[in-house]
């Protein structure tokens, strides 16, 4: 987002949001697993590879604030057992059971009593930081990290169409939505750039992109894996939010593509702080 969308975006925003309730309901939790976007592989290697500049064995990665596995199965491949924590006891039932390597918990951020000091090789979070306590989180990374262990957030800014057209009607529904935003998520917006890690070498990548193409039903599922979504229409019960953005998106792609093509491309910019616990 540009400076001018975020001043925007801040004046916005609630500072008001019980975030205890947010993604608790299974609904919206299935929605999440289904079709929040996926992580492309350059995302995960790009940590991995930071990992191993000052730690070679790859034996625990540890995902806080995971949802259902979406940031989380991705380091699988690359790690001996890979363990994802979500205060949401919905976002974890959602969450894959067919992995071997792979193990889900109910549990906090900055309290993870069932992982020894010393043990995990990469701490991560995936587009939730901006919700955890920063501080204690920090204290709880340091904790349980071994020395030359990872800490790494990353996260993808706002939703972008290819067609102007289309664009449009994304945009201004997100606008629509920012009074149901806790403020904290201007810190996704603005990619964490007023996040400092804790450990002095830290650095970024914002270099790499998600990008997908979505059509009528797979774009109406991510509008109800959001949260404002959901809090929008419990303030607004005779409102159809759901029928009224699909007739608005119906009408942007009857003017841009051949009849009967509801597809368009849409993408998202990540951005990754990566920073080494010290090794003494």
């Amino acid at each position: 987002m540009s400076e001018a969308e975020i001043a925007q975006a801040k004046a916005m925003m609630s500072t008001t949001v019980d975030k205890t309730k947010m993604y608790v309901s299974m609904d919206q939790s299935k929605a999440y697993s289904e079709f929040r976007p996926r992580y492309t592989d350059d995302l995960f290697k790009t940590i991995v590879d930071f990992c191993k500049e000052t730690n070679p064995n790859l034996n625990l990665a540890v995902d806080v604030g995971c949802g259902p596995g979406v940031s989380t199965t991705g380091f699988c491949k690359y790690f001996k057992k890979v363990m994802g924590v979500d205060v949401s006891e919905t976002q974890i039932a959602c969450a894959p059971k067919n992995i071997p390597n792979l193990e889900f918990k109910v549990g906090y951020s900055d309290k993870l009593p069932f992982i020894k000091s010393g043990t995990v090789d990469l701490f991560c979070s995936g587009e939730s930081f901006n919700l955890m306590p920063h501080k204690e989180t920090f204290a709880e990374a340091d904790r349980v990290l071994r020395p030359g262990g990872t800490i790494a957030l990353f996260g993808y800014d706002v939703l972008r169409a290819a067609n102007p057209v289309i664009d449009a009607v994304i945009q201004k529904m997100f606008i629509n939505f920012l009074p149901y935003w806790p403020k904290e998520s201007t810190m996704i917006f603005d990619r964490f750039r007023d996040v400092t890690l804790p450990y002095s070498d830290y650095r970024r990548c914002d270099d790499l992109k998600i990008c997908e193409q979505l059509n009528i039903d797979t774009y109406m599922g991510l509008m109800k894996s959001l949260w404002p979504f959901v809090a929008y229409c419990k303030d607004h019960p005779d409102v159809d939010l759901a029928g009224n953005l699909r007739k608005e998106m119906e009408a942007a792609l009857a003017k841009v593509n051949p009849p009967g093509n509801t597809t368009f491309d849409i993408s998202w910019d990540m951005f990754i702080l990566m920073g080494h616990k010290p090794s003494k």
